[in-house]
Order: structure tokens, then C-alpha cells, then sequence
């Protein structure tokens, strides 16, 4: 069903594009081509009626530069939504070597074990993403005392996220760890 729903947005906006672009030909007189005889041998009076008189003005170039702008914003809506429907979906899987995957929420786990094995961090908040190549990008904040030397414990966590991964066999792609200080009474670990 995915499948049939793409396609059917693909010739929407597809649709959108050329129906806006075209507009914008008629505007600028770009060809001798005239929408007027269209709508007698569709038989759709009724509601060819505004469109045709929309057309016309745009014919004879007398729009207002408002209509321009909404012709112009819908071609470029219609072309951007284009674009970004072709564009690939990210993975839900974190890629490990050729054809082996494992799922984020286990990157998450193997990085949560490694960082709260500190005795600096209180508490801490892991988020991963998968990436096209192989290997997660990785994001940890972790909670520490206040005073605690926030450079040491920052290059610590990412030593042991570092190591514990490797153990396991899950490339990083990108790391970022940041440290802040909290109050012990506030974290989910009251006292190491």
C-alpha cells in the first residue's frame, strides 16, 4: 500500500509542478497556444468557467502581482514536495558491516551500560540514529555533580562508549557527548 500511496503523491505533485509551471508560459506569453478551446471539447462549463477567466487575465498579462507570486509559490511548493517525496527514507537499523544490521534501541542499551559505568555520571540520555553507511551517529548527555571536571568526564564517556562498541562490533560514524551539571537529588541516581 506504501508502494501505491508514493505513486499516487509522485503524480500529484508531479501534476501540481506542471500545472504551475504552465500557468507561468501562459503568463510571460511564451507560446501561441490557447487554453479558450479546451474547455468546449471537455464540456466542463460549470467549473471551466473561473478557471477560463483566470486564464484569460493571465493571456492577456493583466494578473496582479499577488497571482504571480501564488503561481510562482505554487510551481516551487509543488516542485520542493517533488523533490523531497524521492528522497530515500532514513534507515530504522544501524548497519554494522556488509548485510548485518542491528536495531537502534540496542546501540542505545550497549551506549547507556558504557556511559553510566562511569562514576562521574549520574544519569544519562542517549540518543541514536542510523545512517545510509555503516555505523550510528551517536548523541549522549550526561549529568554530573556540580564541580566535577566537565573536560575529564566528557573524554571519559566517549573513551568508554568508544571501547564498548568496538567490543561489540558497532562502528560509530559520529559521537557527541555533553556533560552538565545537575543536582544529585534530581537524577534518577542519587548517589554512586
Amino acid at each position: 500500500m506504501r508502494i501505491f500511496n508514493r505513486i499516487v503523491v509522485v503524480l500529484l505533485l508531479a501534476g501540481i509542478v506542471a500545472l504551475g509551471v504552465t500557468l507561468l508560459f501562459y503568463l510571460f506569453d511564451v507560446s501561441d497556444y490557447h487554453l479558450e478551446d479546451l474547455s468546449r471539447t471537455l464540456g466542463l462549463n460549470g467549473l471551466y468557467d473561473g478557471v477560463n477567466n483566470f486564464v484569460q487575465r493571465a493571456e492577456s498579462r493583466s494578473l496582479d502581482v499577488l497571482d504571480i507570486v501564488v503561481l510562482a509559490l505554487v510551481a516551487l511548493l509543488g516542485l520542493v514536495l517533488l523533490i523531497l517525496e524521492f528522497k530515500p527514507p532514513s534507515p530504522r537499523r544501524v548497519r554494522m558491516q556488509q548485510g548485518t544490521y542491528v536495531t537502534r534501541r540496542a546501540v542505545e542499551d550497549e551506549v547507556n551500560n558504557a556511559v553510566e559505568g562511569s562514576h562521574e555520571v549520574l544519569q544519562s540520555s542517549v540518543k541514536v540514529k542510523a545512517q545510509r553507511r555503516s555505523g550510528a551517529r551517536v548523541n549522549v548527555t550526561a549529568n554530573v555533580r556540580p564541580g566535577e571536571n566537565a573536560r575529564s568526564v566528557q573524554a571519559d564517556v566517549q573513551d568508554r562508549v568508544r571501547q564498548r562498541l568496538d567490543q561489540v562490533g558497532i562502528p560509530i560514524g559520529n559521537l557527541s557527548v555533553q556533560v552538565r551539571e545537575s543536582d544529585p537529588r534530581q537524577t534518577k541516581t542519587r548517589v554512586k
